[in-house]
């Protein structure tokens, strides 16, 4: 868990002043994550056959690089006002991620309460805040996201209900319009851009489980009856040093008037991680995606080691190998990225994470 520090400023406190709110309790957490490290993968160009290495420094390789401020305002009752404010950033370029968005991680407000919370804002999806962590690599860049991309989805525009009752989470949302930069919340067109999801989490002493749906309509008017379903199971055990984490994904994507055929994938996946010792971590996962209809069937195989110099920092060393057949086209980053179809990649990447 990332660490924070709490800071009270005057300014704050001459606010809330201003507002009518001197009595009330808030505070402020400014916090981060840099994560950088060198990768290098085989078979990187995308022409068949090629031979080629990429040798590159990357960013957020174990956790996206960030700068966030996260604060609560006691109102009173039990109830408070909640924000998030959090920035990606290429440790490598310097550049803001997201397609360039100041706070393209989170940005939301909402009130929470002993009933849960209500959120309004861009935010994660419970692919990306449940799902990810049910994969022994969480939402590392080689993890469950090179097989499904939706381990990793923001929500503009979303309206998100999280209630924790005894040891089950339930959460819900609905976004008007969920990528901005593509359209959505078009007059007189319903399902264009929306977003819908629901989740089902379980917190046992040495087992937990989340089961997730998650839809998404087409983003013009031309195409909002397409759909991307997902529906996902995932769970995870401990015995001593030892976890071990596994799930199933089913996914649908029906096209509709626009030329292309529907596509049903699952994507089953099993991992092991063991702590040797206080700072040394080691794991490994095998995840396949399952093209129905079809001859493709792409696996990847992701090995880590962790070292833990402090709380805060971090020395990895993560080994990726992904195998195609029937023409896929699965990368170490991806399908489609760096990779020419039918071609098996290896990769490699060494890197230092610190948390504030």
């Amino acid at each position: 868990m990332q660490s924070r520090v709490v800071v009270s400023t005057a300014a704050a406190a001459v606010a809330l002043a201003l507002a009518g709110h001197a009595g009330a309790q808030s505070n402020v957490a400014v916090y981060g994550i840099i994560d950088s490290g060198v990768e290098a993968i085989n078979h990187s160009a995308s022409i068949a056959g090629s031979k080629a290495n990429l040798t590159r420094l990357s960013s957020g390789n174990l956790s996206g690089s960030r700068l966030g401020l996260r604060g609560t305002e006691g109102l009173g009752g039990g109830l408070k006002t909640v924000f998030a404010l959090e920035s990606g950033i290429g440790v490598d370029t310097g550049a803001a991620l997201q397609g360039g968005r100041l706070f393209g991680r989170q940005a939301y407000v909402g009130l929470q309460g002993g009933w849960g919370a209500l959120t309004l804002g861009r935010q994660n999806s419970l692919m990306l805040d449940w799902m990810s962590k049910y994969n022994t690599m969480d939402n590392a860049t080689w993890s469950s996201k090179v097989h499904d991309a939706a381990f990793s989805d923001r929500i503009d525009n979303a309206v998100k209900y999280s209630g924790k009752f005894d040891a089950v989470d339930l959460s819900v949302y609905y976004s008007t319009g969920y990528d901005s930069s593509k359209g959505g919340e078009l007059a007189g067109h319903s399902k264009a851009g929306r977003q819908l999801g629901a989740g089902l989490q379980y917190h046992g002493a040495a087992w937990r489980a989340a089961l997730v749906y998650d839809r998404k309509h087409g983003q013009t008017a031309a195409l909002e009856n397409n759909t991307d379903e997902h529906l996902t199971f995932g769970a995870r055990y401990k015995v001593g040093a030892a976890e071990v984490l596994g799930g199933y994904l089913r996914r649908k994507q029906e096209n509709v008037g626009v030329g292309a055929a529907s596509v049903r994938t699952d994507l089953g996946w099993i991992g092991l991680a063991y702590q040797v010792s206080a700072p040394l971590q080691l794991s490994a996962s095998l995840y396949r995606t399952d093209v129905k209809h079809s001859d493709k069937g792409p696996l990847s195989v992701i090995t880590m080691v962790k070292y833990s110099l402090s709380k805060r920092t971090d020395l990895y060393l993560i080994n990726s190998y992904a195998s195609n057949r029937g023409g896929s086209n699965l990368g170490v980053n991806g399908f489609g990225v760096d990779i020419a179809a039918g071609q098996n990649q290896f990769g490699t990447m060494a890197g230092l994470r610190h948390s504030f």
